[in-house]
């Protein structure tokens, strides 16, 4: 070899090469770990807003529990503990609305019912006739009394905004009927039958207690069943490891799994947890999360 051509031995190209794919691999180490961290902090993030919108439907069916309910019907229609997947609670609350829709009448009128004869009521606010469509189903209530208005369904046939107003189709012939201000229209169903009052079950399903025939594709399902039927549109939220209920009574501060009295609850403290289904392969086991939140049954 000439003293003017001058490069590399192949010990060299070796010990480079090795060098190289050292900080290779420490770099690709270093990225994997950041990538797997971020992927499961999104996860997380995914399963806290998943639980805060789990924990806000409960609380906001808690507060209209016994909304409305004719014939003394507790709020709390049962509570079971321990009987679900993974010892888990369940709870039905009665409601004259499932869905929390209701107007108030705010003109009188004096009608014979007849169902050949829809009548048109005046109520308060033009935004609550949002709440219903023509053809549901609707009840008239009496605040002061806690009974129904006449013992009968009515159907929506039409709603002005402009007025505003709401049409409604008496299910059978009736009495003359004093309508005052203040009474409520609330929603029962979508159509007739309806189911009055209305029920709402929170459970962990799929089980043999709480939706038999709905299929939760990831991890158990956070079920809202109304009026005891179950379906996939029943399925509130998606990887719920956990639901428990405790319940405080008005004679006590203490925290009660099975109250013998529903009608004495005075407070119900939830407790939800969630997990990670996504990344649990990359964390080696499901990370949970859980919130709590308590809410007064004001509706006794």
């Amino acid at each position: 070899m000439r003293a003017h051509e001058k490069g590399f031995t192949l010990l060299e190209l070796i010990i480079t090469m090795g060098i190289l794919g050292v900080v290779t691999a420490a770099i690709f180490s270093v990225y994997n770990t950041q990538r797997t961290v971020t992927y499961v902090e999104a996860d997380v993030a995914d399963v806290q807003q998943n639980l805060r919108l789990s924990v806000q439907s409960v609380l906001k069916d808690l507060r209209m529990a016994g909304f409305m309910l004719a014939g003394g019907l507790p709020p709390i229609a049962s509570a079971a503990d321990g009987s679900g997947p993974g010892s888990s609670d369940a709870l039905t609350i009665n409601t004259a609305a499932a869905g929390g829709a209701a107007c108030r009448i705010d003109a009188e009128l004096s009608i014979a019912l007849s169902t050949a004869a829809p009548f048109t009521l005046a109520v308060t606010s033009a935004s609550d006739l949002e709440w219903f469509a023509d053809g549901d189903a609707v009840r008239i209530l009496s605040p002061g009394e806690s009974a129904e208005v006449a013992d009968m369904a009515y159907t929506v046939v039409s709603r002005d905004p402009s007025a505003p107003s709401i049409t409604v189709r008496p299910a059978m012939d009736g009495d003359i009927v004093d309508f005052k201000r203040g009474f409520i229209i609330a929603r029962t169903g979508e159509s007739l039958p309806d189911a009055f009052p209305n029920t709402v079950e929170y459970c962990l399903g799929p089980s043999a207690l709480c939706a038999p025939a709905v299929v939760c594709p990831a991890g158990l399902c956070l079920m809202r069943i109304v009026n005891g039927s179950p379906s996939e549109d029943s399925i509130a939220a998606t990887n719920i490891g956990g639901l428990q209920f405790r319940y405080i009574l008005d004679n006590g501060p203490a925290e009660l799994d099975s109250p013998a009295d529903l009608s004495a609850v005075r407070d119900v403290k939830v407790l939800i947890s969630g997990m990670t289904v996504q990344t649990a392969p990359l964390t080696g086991a499901p990370k949970t999360r859980e919130l709590t939140a308590i809410s007064r049954i004001r509706n006794r």
